[in-house]
């Protein structure tokens, strides 16, 4: 039994690193309101949960398809870590991918 004890243990221990690197995305649409040096503010659309967090969230201008050139009023696809920090305009900084959808 005492032999198994350490195999357990790494077990354990290379699980628990698994979990902690992977990635949680999530995905949302938001309208463009403006576009500013270096990110976008935009409004999430209607029945969006982030919508639930803010009106207005500000999305800095990276991992975005370059043969787009997005406008305001134009309705992007924005996926992020999950993670918004609570401010006004709220606050998205991980950001994996941003694409024009409309």
């Amino acid at each position: 039994m005492k032999k198994w004890i350490p195999l357990l243990l790494s077990l354990v221990f290379v699980l628990a690193l698994i979990g902690c690197t992977s990635e949680d995305k999530a995905t949302f649409q938001a309208a463009i309101l403006e576009i500013q040096d270096g990110y976008y503010l935009v409004e999430p659309v209607e029945g969006s949960m982030e919508l639930n967090s803010s009106d207005q969230i500000t999305v800095p201008v990276v991992n975005i398809n370059p043969s787009q050139e997005p406008e305001v009023g134009d309705t992007l696809e924005i996926v992020y870590d999950g993670v918004i920090a609570e401010s006004y305009p709220a606050q998205i900084t991980n950001v994996y991918s941003i694409r024009v959808v409309e």
